[in-house]
C-alpha cells in the first residue's frame, strides 16, 4: 500500500505517510542568502510570486478573470501569454505534486508538457514560472529536482528538458534552458546535508 503525500500551505510543509519530508525549495534556500534584505521587499516578492502562480494557473486553465486581474500584475499576465503564443505548450501536468521515493523530498512542479511551438512535438519539458528580476542558478538544480520526481513517476520523463519561464513586469519573458550535468547531485548533496544534519545536530 502507497503511502499519500500531503500538502499544508500556510507552513509549506509536505508530509508522506504522515511523516515530515523536505521540499525542493526548502533544500535550496541554504543555497540563497537574503540577509540585508528588508523584510517588507521581502514578503512583497513572496505575494508578487504567489499571485503569478496562480494566476497563470487559471489562465492555463481557462478560469482567469482577466480584466480582474491588478494592474501590478497586468505585465506579468502579458508575458505569460507571450510566452503561450511563441511556444504553444501543451501542458500534461499544471501545479503537479509529487514525490521522491528515491531521495525522499517533494515538491511542487509549475508545469510539465511539450512545446511544440518551437521544439519537437514529441520533447518533454519541467517548466518553471519565476518572476525575480535576476535569474539564479538554484533554478537549475530546481527543475533537476523536479524532473526527478518525474522520472520516477513515468520513465520518458528521465529525458526531459529542463525550462524556467522568467515574467517581467513590462510584458515581456526571458526562457532560460538548463543543461548543466551537476545539477541533480548538487541537490542530492543538499539532501545528504539535510539529513545528516538533522541526524546529528539535534
Amino acid at each position: 500500500m502507497s503511502e499519500i503525500l500531503t500538502f499544508d500551505e500556510p507552513s509549506h510543509t509536505y508530509r508522506l505517510g504522515g511523516r515530515v519530508i523536505p521540499s525542493v525549495t526548502q533544500l535550496l534556500d541554504k543555497l540563497h542568502s537574503f540577509a540585508g534584505v528588508p523584510e517588507e521587499v521581502l514578503e512583497a516578492a513572496k505575494e508578487r510570486g504567489t499571485y503569478v502562480h496562480r494566476m497563470t494557473e487559471f489562465y492555463d486553465q481557462d478560469e482567469l478573470d482577466i480584466p480582474a486581474v491588478p494592474e501590478q500584475y497586468q505585465g506579468y499576465l502579458k508575458g505569460w501569454q507571450a510566452f503561450c503564443a511563441e511556444y504553444a505548450p501543451v501542458w500534461s501536468g499544471i501545479e503537479h505534486r509529487g514525490h521522491s521515493k528515491v531521495f525522499g523530498y517533494a515538491g511542487t512542479m509549475d508545469r510539465k508538457g511539450t512545446l511544440p511551438g518551437r521544439y519537437p512535438q514529441f520533447q518533454r519539458w519541467v517548466v518553471d514560472i519565476k518572476t525575480s528580476a535576476q535569474p539564479h542558478p538554484v533554478w537549475g538544480m530546481q527543475t533537476a529536482a523536479y524532473r526527478q520526481i518525474l522520472a520516477e513517476e513515468e520513465q520518458l520523463y528521465a529525458l526531459a528538458r529542463r525550462g524556467t519561464v522568467q515574467l517581467r513586469p513590462d510584458g515581456t519573458f526571458k526562457f532560460l534552458t538548463w543543461d548543466e550535468p551537476s545539477d541533480l547531485p548538487a541537490f542530492q548533496s543538499l539532501i545528504t546535508l539535510s539529513n545528516w544534519s538533522n541526524k546529528c545536530l539535534k
